[in-house]
């Protein structure tokens, strides 16, 4: 029931009873005097049996408008704090960090847990009935499957990953946008990063490529390396930058065996057995590939050499060849070397 309800019918029942005691008590005892400390009040007796009611009724109406404009600012509060909620989700959606101020410890309890949340919309999930996430909701699964959509009403951060990827939709083979996702990458630990360099790898010179100066992964050696070695890819490396890719990205025993089998074939072999015997000299994890290329190039005296002057635990696989060439058996080194 509401105030104005509840006065009506307040009104009316003191009413009712004023009018009913009036009509019912004798006419020479209409009056009632009340004395107290030396103050008289005198009134009909109707008039003294509704004033408790009325008191009654001031006091109750009084807590109501207290506990109803109570209601409205915690309403109030509690809609603010909502509101806001859904502007994180908003910016969660899109990648974007903010901050943002709660009256109330569970909406806190839930802005902490949707900044700590990943979000993977899938085209059957049913719709929040918020217009402003579902938009969002369909930007991010048009984004993941490979669509440029307008981002610019968002003015998210340069470095954003979902701008990014969305870059990478809209030019994955479009240099310049590429460099537009890199130039906010200071390393490739982001999925857009790695995805913009990896492109940037399948197309670019060696020269553009090395401007970036990224750490490259026995993988990423591995595809330029690749690309050099077919003869469809106007990919370019002279000798030099062969050696720098190989001395400068850290690659393990396994990066510099994987080089060694794609490099026989395009080098020469002077120049082969020239740069591994250089590379193993200042890199031990390259022995295992200088001892691979001997083996190829037949060189199986300068195989033995180098066996004999390292420790009888290390190289085991290429001892084993060793013994079974020097007793007639022929076995392929990639066969034993890298199925093993």
């Amino acid at each position: 029931m509401g105030i104005r309800a509840y006065l009506f019918f307040s009104f009316l029942l003191l009413a009712i009873v004023g009018i009913y005691t009036y009509s019912i008590v004798p006419s020479e005892n209409t009056y009632y005097t009340l004395t107290i400390f030396g103050n008289s009040w005198e009134l009909p007796i109707a008039v003294w049996l509704i004033i408790p009611a009325f008191v009654l009724l001031i006091a109750s109406v009084a807590h109501m408008v207290f506990y109803s404009i109570k209601n409205f600012f915690i309403k109030r509060l509690l809609k603010k704090d909502y509101e806001a909620l859904l502007t994180e989700i908003r910016y969660t959606l899109l990648g974007e960090e903010k901050e943002f101020e709660y009256r109330h410890d569970a909406f806190k309890v839930l802005s902490i847990a949707v900044r700590r949340m990943k979000f993977n919309p899938k085209s059957e999930d049913t719709k929040t009935g918020k217009k402003e996430i579902d938009e969002i909701y369909e930007i991010l699964e048009k984004i993941r499957d490979g669509v440029y959509v307008d981002l610019k009403k968002f003015r998210l951060r340069s470095d954003n990953e979902l701008l990014n990827q969305n870059r990478l939709n809209f030019a994955k083979d479009d240099k310049k946008s590429i460099g537009e996702v890199l130039k906010h990458c200071p390393t490739l630990d982001s999925v857009a990063c790695k995805k913009a360099f990896d492109a940037l790898l399948s197309q670019a010179s060696y020269a553009e490529i090395k401007a970036y100066k990224y750490q490259l992964t026995n993988e990423m050696v591995l595809d330029l390396l690749k690309r050099f070695a077919d003869k469809e890819d106007n990919f370019t490396l002279n000798v030099e930058e062969v050696k720098e890719l190989l001395e400068t990205n850290g690659l393990d025993t396994n990066g510099f065996l994987a080089a060694a089998r794609v490099l026989k074939n395009v080098l020469e072999p002077d120049v082969l057995l020239k740069l591994y015997d250089n590379l193993q000299l200042k890199n031990h994890d390259a022995a295992f590939s200088y001892l691979y290329i001997l083996f190829e190039l037949r060189l199986i005296d300068k195989a033995r050499e180098f066996l004999d002057g390292n420790d009888e635990s290390e190289f085991e696989r290429f001892r084993i060849l060793l013994f079974l060439r020097d007793n007639g058996k022929f076995v392929d080194t990639d066969y034993l070397i890298c199925n093993a």
